[in-house]
């Protein structure tokens, strides 16, 4: 069924099943109309607490800020975070497989993406030892999920490091607002199964308390290339569980939260087995065998909120993190503890002026390996220095000052100090508002960031390794192979290709500065529309320096080998992180949501971005290849999410997504011809989602039918250069009763 097909056939389908229904309306489906028919919340009336740490109404933020509510997720057909990303505008989400996506904001997408802060509930869920989030392991339900606050800018005042291009801070429901004695179980192709149970309740006069355990179940990749035809039966398997304790009496709040995740994923591995540990019994290049990587996180924290009379307030959050894994590619552990407090004076005559303090120590351990591990795997990540204590202190304050009655300035600072580099660091930032009219806005910043560097950049090495028996006839002068003798060879002979990529501990810390300007108009609950303009000037941006040398340099020869050569030759490459590239980056977001009728919803947004690198140094002058690929990221990003209560038993939604192809400089895609023409350039997106929801009455289950990626089965969403799996098309279906 083509594309244009299936859109048709959901919405009729959807009208089918509500037909019988239809003819036999009454008052009880009054109480399910109102849950149904919730309105766009206006502006002025949308409550955000990220960009400032204080409570604000969203029109009166000076900052681009984008907020995804509780419905908007449920009815976006995603069963991730991740995907849920795509319906804020300034964000990159791509996914490299059906548990892989990275997501970037007004940058290039990257895996260890160190630019963008991602937190939950104020809780960083940013991995420090590499600078990246494990999207499929966050542990969080997407239906305990009260709202997504994106911050697109710099507000590294606020929150520190890696707060340099944006924030996320997924909010999670109070207990008294968890979902109650509800369980659902969803199935759907590529082997996806997902059971969750929830339930919250009051336990006394002030106190709530809520909890879920949810267990899901699917194939690791829905691509159906023939080469992995042997590796259908693969799983990966997550579960994930949290509690909440909420207490709240006259002017305190106390919040209590534990909550965990762990997830375990069959996948295929190989050792090499070079000829020269054992020429007599030699027979294979390498073993394939299937194995399992496990990962888990458990959290708890602790946060209180007194709230003055006079509209002070003072805020306190304690979080400890556990996390482990022993994926080759991040094999580590650490424990780290967040605390931060503040205290917020509301006066009428200075302004509105926060002064806040954090710390954060994390006890991070990586894996050991043997010298034999560091060679025979495909790819490991290995330190010398196994064990460190990593500390971060910072002080911050935040001034919100009325000039005018129409005008507001904020000015902000943060110093804060890192062990890993001992040094101390400021991010300002200067903001301004005005009120054009009650419901026009016009607003103005600017704010200058760091990137708290993690281990993985100052000191790991990172290890990719090759083998071939009988691979040819090696040139010592040039260190070419060939598969032919000439004079100058030595052949026939094995060859094992070590290539490392080492940190380095004298990097410049990265900055960046950026200049924003944006507009806010909205009428009642009905339309609003947000505009953001902005250009940034990131500098010490990283590259990787070949620091191998001549040939004589970097080979070594044994004379055992497979048998018939001539021994075995090692190459041990090796480059090294520099920081000689800086890039301006400028761009915009329009952010538009219309409610024409009380029944239906369109939100649309669309953005836009591009990167001019620039480069100093050696590495620059006769190869502008690392600019180029700096440069090549796709410019155009769109996204509309229609949501439609066609009748008080049945509402239908769809989300259509699309990225651009980027269009990379014809020297970087002739660098990389003998791959193909296509192996640099980031593909064209166009995804489509659909879901179909009925429910008879608000004590019936409710049916959920789900498709995603209609139209664009067997897409990838990432270079060729990176190896990404094709995603398919997805079906799933969905049964939810709520017994109270």
């Amino acid at each position: 069924m083509s594309m244009l097909s299936r859109a048709p056939f959901l919405y009729a389908l959807c009208i089918f099943v509500s037909s019988p229904v239809i003819a036999n309306i009454d008052n009880e489906f009054d109480d399910l109309d109102a849950l149904l028919n919730m309105p766009l919340e206006s502006l002025a009336d949308t409550k955000v607490v990220t960009a400032t740490k204080t409570s604000l109404s969203l029109s009166d933020v000076p900052a681009s800020v984008h907020v995804i509510t509780s419905k908007e997720i449920e009815r976006s057909s995603a069963r991730s975070i991740a995907d849920v990303l795509i319906l804020a505008p300034g964000l990159h989400v791509a996914k490299f497989s059906d548990y892989d996506w990275t997501v970037s904001a007004r940058s290039k997408n990257q895996g260890e993406n160190n630019t963008l802060l991602v937190m939950i509930d104020g809780r960083s869920a940013v991995n420090p030892m590499y600078s990246g989030v494990n999207w499929d392991t966050l542990p969080v339900s997407l239906d305990s999920i009260d709202r997504i606050e994106v911050v697109l800018g710099p507000v590294g005042t606020m929150w520190g490091g890696n707060a340099v291009n944006g924030v996320i801070n997924i909010i999670t429901k109070d207990a008294e607002s968890a979902p109650k004695a509800q369980l659902s179980a969803s199935t759907g192709n590529f082997d996806y199964k997902e059971f969750k149970a929830h339930h919250s309740g009051q336990i006394s006069e002030n106190t709530h308390l809520s909890g879920y355990i949810e267990s899901l179940q699917h194939s690791p990749f829905t691509d159906t290339d023939p080469i992995f035809k042997d590796l259908r039966h693969l799983k990966v398997l997550t579960e994930r569980f949290g509690m909440r304790a909420d207490y709240q009496n006259l002017q305190n709040t106390v919040s209590v939260q534990f909550g965990g995740i762990q997830s375990r994923e069959d996948y295929q591995w190989l050792t090499y087995t070079p000829a020269f540990l054992d020429p007599t019994t030699h027979k294979n290049d390498y073993d394939v065998f299937l194995t399992e990587m496990n990962s888990q996180e458990l959290f708890a924290g602790f946060q209180y909120l007194h709230e003055k009379l006079n509209g002070d307030q003072w805020e306190n959050q304690l979080w400890v993190t556990h996390s482990e894994s022993d994926s080759t590619n991040e094999p580590a552990s650490f424990t780290r503890i967040d605390l931060d407090t503040r205290y917020t004076f509301n006066t009428q005559d200075w302004g509105i002026l926060t002064l806040g303090a954090n710390a954060r120590i994390i006890d991070e351990e990586y894996a050991q390996f043997s010298e034999k591990e560091q060679y025979f795997s495909p790819y490991i990540r290995t330190i010398d220095d196994h064990k460190f204590l990593n500390q971060s202190y910072g002080f911050y304050a935040n001034w919100a000052i009325d000039v005018t009655d129409s005008t507001e300035i904020t000015l902000g600072n943060r110093i804060q100090y890192a062990n890993i580099t001992e040094e101390w660091y400021s991010q300002p930032q200067v903001r301004a508002l005005q009120k054009l009219t009650d419901n026009q806005r016009l607003w103005m910043g600017w704010g200058r960031a760091v990137i708290t560097p993690s281990r993985l950049e100052l000191d790991t090495q990172f290890q990719k390794n090759g083998y071939a028996s009988a691979y040819g006839y090696y040139d010592p002068k040039t260190g070419y192979f060939y598969t032919q003798p000439t004079p100058d060879t030595i052949g026939l002979v094995d060859y094992l290709q070590a290539y490392k990529l080492l940190g380095n501990r004298d990097l410049d810390m990265e900055t960046i500065d950026t200049y924003e300007i944006g507009y806010r108009y909205w009428q009642d609950n009905q339309f609003q529309v947000s505009l953001s303009l902005f250009y940034s000037q990131h500098d010490n941006v990283r590259a990787y320096k070949n620091i191998s040398g001549e040939p004589e340099d970097y080979t070594h020869k044994l004379p055992s080998g497979s048998e018939g050569t001539n021994g075995t030759i090692i190459h041990d490459f090796h480059a090294q992180l520099i920081a000689p590239l800086s890039q301006e980056t400028m761009g915009g977001e329009v952010s538009i949501q219309w409610q024409p009728i009380d029944v239906l919803q369109i939100n649309a947004n669309y953005s836009y971005k591009t990167i001019e690198g620039d480069c100093n140094g050696s590495i620059c002058g006769s190869n502008e290849l690392p600019i180029l690929d700096l440069e090549n990221t796709p410019h155009h990003y769109a996204t509309l999410h229609v949501m439609w209560d066609i009748h008080p038993t049945v509402w239908v939604s769809s989300v259509v997504n699309y990225v651009s192809a980027s269009e990379p400089d014809e020297a970087l895609i002739q660098a990389y011809q003998s791959y193909g023409d296509d192996y640099t350039i980031w593909p064209e997106v166009v995804t489509i989602d659909m879901s179909i929801n009925w429910q008879h009455k608000p004590t019936w289950p409710s049916i959920k039918l789900s498709a995603e990626n209609l139209g664009s089965d067997q897409l990838k969403e990432y270079p060729e250069q990176f190896g990404p799996f094709a995603n398919g098309t997805q079906y799933y279906a969905e049964l939810s009763w709520n017994f109270i």
